[in-house]
């Protein structure tokens, strides 16, 4: 290939860069232009998940807790006890708490959002409101969920261990960059699903390996060596250890390890935005 060949070939690829991120940007202003309609997705499919049972939102603290109280109650005995820098051993209920609060909304956005063109045809064939709030809105809903586990967790800390550390706060910076990437994937596979219905089914599978092969039962550390540097492959190592540096052990988390998920959450979004724009103009005619 000549020089010239190669130049017009790195434009080409540079300027397809420049329209998917403008298509980003003019994703973001129709959130913005559309937020009123997001909020009331949002509120309406939360609230729904619960609607006629008797102890209503409370299942959303209920249903964690339990799921976490079967995981420590089985694993407590096989995993070796998890201890900070100082040798202290965690509460392996709050470690694999801990690890569950970002695996929570992963799960629930990537399960139910899977299928959310489907579920919602009616809108889709219609044209009744922009394609892209469809996915976003149960994402939200996930994150709420997970805000509520989030606050069960500070109190079950404070229960327990009678101590709590500001570093908390620094939750609130990384769940939008946990929502983006959230966004991205739900965006890939809820797309996809509308040409390939099988994809709603082995997103469950997936996501069950997924579970096992990332460092939320299992410290990392208790993988082997080698295994444990290819393990940052996942981007659920990263995002996992993020939590437990800010909630459990009370610290501010590498620089490497946030720049290693936020390059993730980016090229999940880009990848599922390019997968969208390229699509979402026959989706209509598949649901």
């Amino acid at each position: 290939m000549s020089d010239a060949k190669k130049i017009n070939a790195s434009l080409d690829q540079v300027r397809n860069a420049d329209r998917l991120f403008e298509r980003i940007f003019a994703g973001s202003q129709t959130f913005a232009n559309n937020w009123r309609l997001l909020k009331t997705l949002t509120v309406h499919d939360f609230r729904s998940q619960y609607l006629g049972t008797i102890l209503g939102f409370l299942w959303s603290i209920i249903k964690p807790l339990a799921l976490i109280g079967v995981y420590a109650l089985v694993f407590s005995s096989i995993v070796t006890p998890v201890n900070n820098e100082q040798g202290e051993s965690f509460n392996f209920g709050l470690f694999i708490f801990s690890g569950m609060l970002p695996w929570l909304a992963i799960q629930e956005s990537l399960e139910r959002g899977s299928t959310v063109f489907i579920d919602f045809s009616h809108l889709v064939k219609h044209h009744a409101i922009p394609l892209s709030l469809l996915p976003f809105h149960i994402v939200l809903s996930a994150t709420v969920s997970e805000f509520i586990a989030i606050l069960a967790f500070i109190l079950v800390k404070l229960l327990t261990t009678h101590s709590i550390t500001y570093h908390f706060i620094f939750i609130l910076v990384l769940i939008p960059i946990q929502v983006c990437f959230c966004f991205g994937l739900t965006l890939i596979v809820t797309t996809v699903n509308v040409f390939l219905r099988d994809i709603s089914h082995l997103t469950t599978t997936v996501l069950f390996i997924w579970f096992f092969t990332s460092p939320i039962v299992f410290p990392l550390e208790n993988f082997p060596p080698y295994l444990q540097k290819m393990m940052w492959i996942n981007p659920l190592t990263s995002l996992t250890e993020i939590y437990r540096d800010l909630v459990l052990v009370g610290r501010v988390p590498s620089i490497e390890t946030v720049f290693l998920f936020i390059s993730f959450s980016v090229l999940f979004l880009v990848i599922g935005y390019g997968v969208y724009q390229k699509t979402h103009k026959v989706i209509v005619d598949w649901v």
